[in-house]
């Protein structure tokens, strides 16, 4: 008889080590092996338990091995996931690398546990599956005779529609595997589906169990969900690794239940990190974060998977923090093992400060003073004197009345002029940004008294929802929309959420005469909407909060900005500086800039709540946050990619290089060219960043797709490239004329009898605020020297210019 020799085997490797150990010799440490949970409790046929292992660091739930001592209590598959049989207690025995752990499992409830609900079990095994996704059963039309509620948040109706309609056909308690239901799932009769899940699959089961107990409705009294966790919360991953997720429901009584493989999954950066249907995680061999969200009844939980670039840092090589955005930003480079590109040089520094300050380029002077200037503190000093010139809130007018849809539509041009001083006044004057919401979200009056009603004259059309989406969108960073129609596919918003958030505007009211006419607030509802929950009119109700009570005198709208400005609202202060950021940075925290929510997580969270924390500290003072970034030296590092952060596109481990918007740029290829674009209805000393509205015909701004202000989304521009643009730029009259204009700056600069390296050095300052090198020097010589015309080669040189990438890009 063969005696197992391993269990001494590993005895003996262990004391070895012990001893060498002790000894002072050398042996190789083992990974320490934990399990999760310790012990198991299944209290029904449907309880299931995902178990995880952990070897060190690292997750070893695929790779370890697992045993039930008594498979008839309860068996556990090579994912460990265990699933009971009969009423018992047995042990799940788990091995990886010589190691061992025990779980105690007990069973109870097999016959007497709870009924199969259909809300809380047959539900969710719809959205799991797709079955009510808007390109199946979901959809307005529904599929071929069958309709339910998209992603089930209508449980009655979805009871009637397989229970009731088509005559019950679709269901056969008497006999449940000839029910349709099941069989088309199944695929045992033909589904343009496909199979949705196997016959010996426990998502089959659990349905055929429900309609063997006459598929009841859901019970008013069964629990609901009430919140979701995930397993671990995040994870640094290896290249190649996994992680096994574990996925908790929380109910309204009180108990938890284990829906690992009754979550849906899905990863916003599967390049980084894939998941399965199980909640396996798999690392795809890039470095970066992934978010991977599991869905279950309408709730989140987001594991983020961080897949290191290189080996931890505990300092990051010379990196010298100027303030505590840098420390933060610092601290997840070490993390993730990413050293960031140097600090870039002057000329690139003073070029990109001024586009993103004040949108337009250095002057010739600007540029040259500063190169020359040799004082240690000039880079602050710059950001101050830009921040106090009129330039700065001229540009960040033209910002915020492209995202405030300032525009001149229905008769509303004097009106529009009207807004853009008004942002820009508060600007200039450095007033809190709750002033600014204030003035917008509560406006009321005629416009030359309130020119902010600009903003709801320009949803007229569909003025309760249209400002209801805005309002949430713009100012609190949460995309409502969903929400009017169903409860939101990804989030917590529900229709109760949308139509209480709307209840603020329900008494607004416009009178008949004007374009745009007087706003004021009503003693009573001026719309027709109902709620589609209650078949009222919506009543106010705060985000996450309470219905709210206001007399006729009381404009519920001011009580809205009074809840949006609190210091402990999670989404006011938030949305705004990471808005600035992703200006200033390239790219915000949250991408895109106007959509928190839990499935889209910021990437570096300690920075984003550090930031909305200082805004609140300052009293909202815009101007603060704006020198706090921009004097970070994570702002100003340089474009150039390093091997070690090549692949950085989250982290800020260097400048993320940018096309100028269209504004800017028409007005960079006026100044670098020495002319002005002269616009009709405004001062001829308007640049393009200057113009109040839309309606100001320009080729040039159209091509570089200027937004035509209809949205409140930043995502009206694109940063795409068109094959217009560059033709526009390389073959068009219009650059042709700037350049061969009598005032431009080459006429001018021949007419004062300059040198041709004079000339060229004035062009680079202009266009790059620095200096060409010697080698740019040398080959320009050349080509002039080549060219009979000096003044056509220097066009030409100034074309190339225009043309160039360091000139279109903020760099």
């Amino acid at each position: 008889m063969r005696h197992d020799v391993r269990p001494a085997l590993r005895l003996l490797a262990r004391t070895l080590a012990f001893l060498l150990a002790g000894l002072g010799g050398t042996a190789v440490a083992r990974a320490e092996l934990h399990v999760s949970p310790t012990e198991i409790r299944l209290d029904d046929a449907f309880s299931r338990r995902q178990i995880q292992v952990e070897a060190g660091d690292r997750d070893a739930t695929r790779q370890a091995t697992y045993r039930s001592t008594d498979a008839n209590v309860a068996i556990v598959d090579a994912a460990g996931y265990v699933t009971p049989l009969a009423d018992g207690s047995t042990q799940i025995l788990v091995e990886h690398a010589g190691e061992t752990a025990t779980i105690a499992v007990q069973v109870a409830g097999m016959q007497s546990g709870r009924a199969v609900d259909f809300g809380s079990d047959i539900e969710p095994l719809l959205s799991r599956f797709g079955c009510n996704s808007g390109g199946c059963h979901g959809k307005a039309s529904g599929q071929n005779g069958f309709k339910l509620s998209l992603f089930g948040f209508d449980q009655e109706f979805d009871h009637e529609s397989i229970a009731r309609q088509a005559k019950g056909r679709r269901i056969f308690p008497a006999s449940p595997d000839e029910s349709l239901l099941l069989r088309k799932a199944a695929n045992l009769t033909p589904h343009g589906g496909g199979a949705r899940f196997s016959p010996d699959s426990e998502a089959y089961q659990m349905v055929r169990t429900w309609i063997a107990r006459g598929a009841p409705p859901a019970l008013p009294e069964a629990p609901r969900v009430v919140g979701l966790s995930v397993s671990p919360g995040d994870r640094i991953m290896q290249a190649q690794g996994t992680q096994q997720l574990a996925i908790l429901a929380e109910y309204s009584d009180g108990s938890v239940r284990d829906v690992t493989r009754q979550a849906e999954y899905s990863s916003n950066m599967d390049t980084v990190a894939a998941v399965n249907v199980q909640g396996l995680v798999s690392a795809t061999g890039h470095s970066g974060e992934a978010a991977v969200m599991a869905r279950y009844m309408g709730s989140i939980a987001v594991f983020r998977a961080i897949v290191p670039h290189g080996e931890p840092l505990a300092k990051i090589p010379g990196f010298t923090p100027n303030n505590y955005l840098d420390e933060l930003v610092a601290q997840k480079w070490g993390r993730l093992g990413l050293t960031p590109s140097p600090v870039c040089d002057d000329s690139t520094f003073l070029r990109r400060l001024t586009v993103d300050l004040c949108g337009r380029l250095p002057t010739v002077d600007e540029a040259t003073a500063f190169l020359d200037d040799e004082s240690p503190n000039k880079r602050l000093a710059a950001i101050d004197r830009l921040l106090e010139s009129p330039d700065y809130p001229a540009f960040f007018a033209l910002r915020w009345s492209v995202i405030l849809r300032n525009s001149k539509l229905a008769g509303a041009e004097q009106t529009s002029y009207a807004f853009h001083n008004w942002i820009k006044d508060l600007i200039a004057r450095n007033r809190p940004y709750d002033e600014l919401v204030r003035g917008v979200v509560a406006a009321a009056g005629e416009w030359s008294d309130a020119p902010a009603i600009n903003w709801y004259w320009q949803m007229r059309d569909d003025q309760l929802h249209q400002v209801t989406a805005d309002t949430a969108q713009v100012f609190l960073g949460v995309r409502l929309q969903c929400a009017r129609c169903h409860h939101h596919p990804y989030e917590q918003w529900s229709q109760e959420d949308y139509y209480g958030l709307s209840g603020f505007f329900t008494r607004l009211g416009r009178k008949s005469f004007g374009q745009p006419p007087p706003y004021y607030n009503a003693s009573k509802p001026t719309t027709s909407e109902k709620n589609p929950l209650t078949v009222k009119t919506p009543e106010p109700k705060f985000l996450n909060g309470e219905y709210a009570q206001f007399t006729p005198e009381e404009d519920p709208r001011h009580a809205l900005v009074d809840w949006m400005v609190q210091p402990d609202n999670p989404y006011f202060s938030t949305v705004l500086v990471n808005r600035l950021w992703g200006h200033f940075l390239g790219r915000g925290l949250v991408h895109q800039v106007d959509d928190l929510r839990a499935s889209n997580p910021p990437s570096n969270p300690e920075l984003l709540d550090a930031l909305a924390r200082d805004f609140v500290e300052h009293k909202f003072d815009m101007k603060h946050i704006i020198r706090t970034i921009v004097s970070s030296r994570v702002y100003q590092l340089s474009s150039d990619p390093t091997p070690a952060n090549a692949l950085d596109r989250q982290n800020y481990a260097r400048f993320y290089a940018r096309r100028m918007i269209a504004e800017v740029f028409h007005d960079a290829v006026d100044q670098t060219c020495g002319v002005k674009t002269r616009f009709g209805n405004i001062s001829d000393d308007a640049r393009a960043v200057d113009l109040p509205h839309e309606g100001f015909g320009s080729y040039f701004l159209d091509t570089f797709d200027r937004p035509n202000r209809v949205s409140g989304c930043e995502c009206e521009r694109s940063a795409g490239a068109t094959l217009a643009q560059v033709l526009l730029l390389a073959n068009s009259g219009e650059i042709e004329n700037k350049l061969t204009a009598r005032e431009s700056r080459l006429s001018t600069l021949l007419a004062a009898k300059k040198t041709p390296q004079e000339i060229v050095e004035e062009i680079y300052l202009a266009a790059y605020s620095r200096r060409p090198t010697d080698a740019e020097a040398k080959a320009i010589d050349a080509y002039l020297a080549s060219e009979e015309n000096p003044q056509r080669g220097l066009e030409d040189v100034l074309w190339t210019v225009l043309n160039s990438k360091e000139f279109m890009f903020n760099h």
